[in-house]
């Protein structure tokens, strides 16, 4: 048998040789697949990065554009107000010259006097405001700088108070030289960032006006409010006038790197930014990458599966006749030891396709043990030659069934004969190519078990008889019965007169005696087609089919309560009087379900026991209920 599971060393040499092959072939496959896939997606990306980096280019060079025409024209207003303040004879009048020259721009110019307070404004700025203590003013007061100062975002006064401002001052002369006042300029941040970018700015883009010491004065994102924060976890310096630069995730506040532009604002110390994120140039590349990625994943499954199969294939066909041998073998050995029998059975079809018989192809030991015979009388033999007729006709539905389905599975008992004893067995049967594997194996002690489980589960063990799990399944069929033949069925609910006294008096062991006398005395005066039962305690139930009317069950209420009273089973109690009370319903006069009939028969035996005892009743609709309540003995 070694020679079937180890192959020569040729033979082991060219397997290794057409693996190595094969699999060698597909590695160079999928490594170029991979890397060309690679170099794309590099390539690819790094083009969309350098298109982030000049987007960021544009977004700066366009704000910086409208920045400066911005601030210019801001710078234009002081220096109007300033020339006017200084060559006016006539007290400086903003509100009459704004309002003259039609000026709509949101900006709010002011003129402050020499001790800090604005005595002409315009718009926002009150009369009489004083800027006396704001930084701007005590900077111009010291310092002969007489150029455009832009001071850092601050909280508005007057009419922009509780707003984020922007200030544009230059100082005034008087006719000596001497300072004699500030011309003001406020705006909000909006209106420096109020440009037609928003279009093109994505997640966590961001465009920035910035002093050149980095401190923000305008910031605009792709959808939130136009603001001075920064961004920046540090403030970004800038050399030359203007440049592309690329800046890690760390120096921003929500850790995304990005490309940032920038370009100064000619003649004012201003700076204006593009930050693009790197993942926002990429973004439009994710499906295109994802599909690269997919087709070299897709293309790596397919060489692999090619060179799987065209190599295996090819050892297939060169080991089948061995790997066959191997399996009979290995099958063999399996069914030998097994101790379930084994057949395997060709079906035998006539002209029109039916099965007419069946032969055994092969079996095991197990197998013609069973039938009493050696294996190799079995092997080819015809039903028609092991069975007789009738077995043979049935055996022959049940493989036909199985030819159809695939499978079967059933238990089936056999009768004791000459070759074997009476038992139960499994068979399993499996459609296999024109033919069927069949197993048998002998269930017997399994199906005794579980039957004896059964009977336990349904007997009380003291008397033997029927407890009330069996009444719980047996009643509503018999009701069942009952309403299909149109009879009456009987209950008869049975109660020991004084078995109190007795486990009192004689112990519990005497009331156990008394219990199993009771037990005996019933089914020796039933017939055979009544049932009997034990409900628990001292009570028990009789059960009385295919009634005409009451009579009947009276007549056995009466013969109970006799052979009670007379019978010498009861002998050694007699002195303490045990006798039986009894309740009788019937189905349906009484009732029409189990537990109500139940209940009837109850209160009937109470409705004897409450008479004197020793006797029965009939339910009827007008008997009292002597204060039970709730049903203690439902059966269902």
């Amino acid at each position: 048998m070694d020679s079937v599971f180890q192959p020569d060393g040729d033979r082991l040499h060219d397997k290794r040789s057409i693996v190595s092959i094969w699999l060698g072939g597909a590695l160079v496959v999928i490594l170029v697949t991979w890397l060309v896939v690679l170099i794309k997606i590099s390539y690819d990306l790094q083009e969309l990065r350098s298109r982030g980096a000049e987007r960021a280019a544009d977004l700066a060079a366009t704000y910086a554009e409208q920045v400066h025409r911005t601030v210019k024209e801001i710078d234009q207003i002081a220096l109007t107000v300033k020339y006017q303040w200084q060559n006016s004879r006539t007290p400086l009048d903003l509100v009459d010259q704004y309002e003259k020259a039609m000026h709509h721009t949101p900006t709010f110019p002011a003129a402050i006097g020499i001790d800090g307070k604005a005595f002409s404004s315009w718009r926002q700025a009150s009369i009489g405001l004083d800027f006396g203590a704001v930084d701007f003013f005590s900077y111009h007061r010291s310092s002969n700088d007489s150029a455009l100062r832009i001071n850092p975002p601050s909280g508005g006064l007057g009419g922009l108070q509780g707003k984020e401002v922007i200030r544009f001052t230059r100082r005034v002369n008087d006719a000596k030289g001497n300072f004699s006042g500030v011309v003001l300029v406020s705006t909000e941040p909006s209106y420096l960032a109020s440009l037609n970018y928003r279009d093109e700015l994505h997640e966590g883009d961001f465009v920035s006006l910035r002093l050149v010491d980095g401190l923000p004065l305008a910031t605009t994102t792709e959808n939130g409010p136009v603001n001075s924060v920064s961004h920046f976890l540090t403030a970004p310096q800038f050399e030359s006038d203007e440049g592309v630069r690329s800046d890690p995730a760390e120096l921003f506040s929500d850790q995304l790197g990005r490309y940032v532009a920038w370009k100064k604002i000619k003649g004012y110390p201003l700076v204006v930014l593009a930050a693009v994120t790197e993942a926002s140039a990429v973004k439009s590349y994710a499906g295109t990458k994802t599909a690269y990625l997919l087709f070299a994943i897709v293309n790596t499954a397919l060489v692999i599966l090619v060179a799987v199969f065209g190599c295996s294939t090819h050892i297939k066909n060169r080991e089948r006749r061995l790997r066959a041998e191997r399996v009979r073998l290995t099958f063999r050995l399996a069914v030998e030891g097994a101790h379930e029998a084994f057949y395997m059975i060709d079906l035998i079809r006539a002209p029109d396709g039916s099965i007419r018989d069946c032969s055994i192809e092969d079996c095991n030991e197990q197998a013609a043990k069973m039938n009493g015979m050696p294996r190799s009388q079995m092997i080819g033999k015809r039903f028609s030659e092991l069975y007789d007729e009738s077995t043979v006709e049935k055996l022959l539905k049940i493989y036909d069934r199985c030819y159809n389905q695939g499978f079967l599975e059933h238990e089936f008992y056999v009768k004791e004969n000459s070759q074997h004893q009476a038992g139960w067995f499994l068979r399993r049967a499996v459609r296999s190519g024109e033919g069927i594997a069949v197993t048998v194996r002998d269930i017997t002690v399994a199906k005794l078990h579980e039957e004896n489980q059964i009977k336990l589960g349904f007997t009380d063990t003291l008397t033997g008889l029927p407890n009330r799990r069996w009444l719980n399944d047996f009643l509503p069929d018999a009701l069942l019965r009952a309403r299909t033949t149109h009879k009456q069925l009987a209950l008869l609910f049975i109660d020991l007169d004084n078995f109190k006294n007795i486990n009192d008096t004689l112990g519990h062991a005497a009331g156990d005696e008394l219990l199993v006398a009771a037990a005996t005395c019933l089914k020796a005066a039933l017939r055979s087609v009544d049932h009997v039962a034990r409900l628990g305690g001292d009570e028990f139930t009789v059960i009385v089919e295919n009634q005409e009317s009451s009579a009947g069950a009276e007549l056995i209420a009466e013969e109970l309560i006799r052979m009670f009273a007379e019978s010498e089973v009861f002998e050694r109690w007699q002195a303490l009087n045990v006798r039986c009370s009894i309740g009788v319903a019937l189905f349906p006069t009484h009732a029409a379900d189990a537990s109500s009939l139940l209940r009837c028969a109850d209160e009937a035996m109470y409705e004897a026991k409450a008479a004197g005892k020793g006797c029965y009743r009939v339910f009827n609709h007008t008997t009292v209920d002597h204060g039970r309540t709730g049903d203690p003995r439902s059966v269902v």
